[in-house]
């Protein structure tokens, strides 16, 4: 009989203790993966590309001797202006003048002898090989005296062309060994730069398209900017390095601008109009082993990689060649843990077609 207190009192104990256990937890939904994407479009865009280097003279030319002898007299220094065959430097030329008087009295002789000779044969008194032989040694004299004239004649050097002399390489009173340099000379009426550009670049190029130059040391006092003077490409090279990738260009400023010398600084600035050209922030651009690739997101929202040819950065965007179409959704935030077939959240998606910009 008093068995049932004891089973109520169980049951109550059982009761509390169930009042006392946490309700069951809810299965925690996963965070979704926020990204910014960029709806890329078509944009009219006008690329601009700068290259630089220095400019150097059209034509430089070094004058060397080509007769050994003391230096007499130079009379052009450096900066002096010279006309083509003006006189330029004369050597010592005694020796060769002696000889020169040498020759030419053999040549003298043998004139002489010839005669007498002509005048045997006509009398019939000496053989016709007499003559033969005298006809050859005046032959000889004479190519004697016309070396010895012409040695001569490099003891006195001209210019062989109108130009500035850059520079003075001997004194009056140094011995001049044969072929030793002198002077040099350069035509600074038309001036040249060399400058590199990319296999990309090299192909929107051709021979006599003009180009804007900046030279910075001709900036005047009260101008801000670089002074900029027009040039031309007057040749491109027909090799690309492959190491580099790249080409060499010869761009002329013929005339050249005032106060314009070579070894001078200067920036090449290249326009090339491109239309329809598909721009991709730089940022948005991985890179992997095997080339450049972007995030895109499919209709559903998934992930997918997508690998790309690009071209010329223009800013802070890059020309895509190929790998994109036209409305295709770019990720260009939220890189961190994103894999192929992810599922992501877009938080902001824009596009800006009219500067060819995209927004961030």
């Amino acid at each position: 009989m008093f068995c049932k207190p004891y089973i109520l009192l169980f049951g109550a104990v059982l009761m509390l203790a169930g009042c006392d256990q946490p309700p069951p937890a809810k299965a925690r939904m996963p965070k979704p993966h926020l990204v910014e994407v960029l709806s890329v479009q078509p944009v009219d865009i006008e690329l601009e590309r700068v290259r630089t280097g220095t400019l150097e003279a059209f034509q430089t030319i070094n004058i060397y001797n080509q007769e050994e002898g003391i230096v007499k007299q130079i009379l052009p220094r450096e900066g002096d202006t010279v006309k083509r065959d003006d006189l330029l430097i004369t050597l010592d030329d005694q020796l060769l003048s002696a000889q020169l008087q040498r020759a030419r009295a053999v040549r003298q002789q043998a004139e002489k002898e010839l005669q007498r000779i002509s005048g045997l044969i006509k009398r019939n008194l000496t053989a016709r090989s007499e003559l033969t032989q005298k006809e050859t040694d005046l032959a000889v004299a004479k190519a004697d005296e016309q070396v010895i004239a012409t040695r001569l004649g490099y003891t006195r050097i001209k210019s062989p062309i109108d130009g500035v002399v850059t520079a003075r390489h001997t004194e009056p009173g140094n011995l001049a060994e044969k072929s030793s340099l002198l002077l040099s000379l350069a035509d600074l009426s038309s001036l040249r730069l060399k400058v590199d550009v990319s296999e990309l670049l090299l192909n929107q190029l051709t021979p006599e398209m003009p180009v804007d130059i900046e030279i910075d040391a001709l900036r005047s006092a009260n101008r801000a900017n670089s002074f900029e003077v027009s040039g031309r490409v007057s040749r491109i090279y027909p090799t690309i390095d492959p190491t580099t990738r790249s080409g060499t260009l010869e761009i002329s400023l013929n005339p050249a601008p005032r106060g314009a010398r070579p070894g001078q600084f200067a920036r090449v600035k290249f326009q090339i109009a491109r239309q329809q050209v598909l721009l991709l922030p730089f940022a948005s651009l991985r890179q992997s082993d095997s080339g450049s690739y972007v995030y895109i997101i499919d209709n559903d929202n998934h992930v997918q990689i997508r690998p790309l040819q690009t071209g010329l950065k223009a800013g802070e965007q890059i020309e895509v060649l190929a790998g994109l179409q036209p409305g295709e959704r770019v990720i260009t935030r939220g890189f961190t843990n994103l894999k192929t077939g992810m599922p992501v959240t877009v938080v902001d998606q824009g596009t800006d077609s009219q500067n060819g910009t995209a927004s961030p």
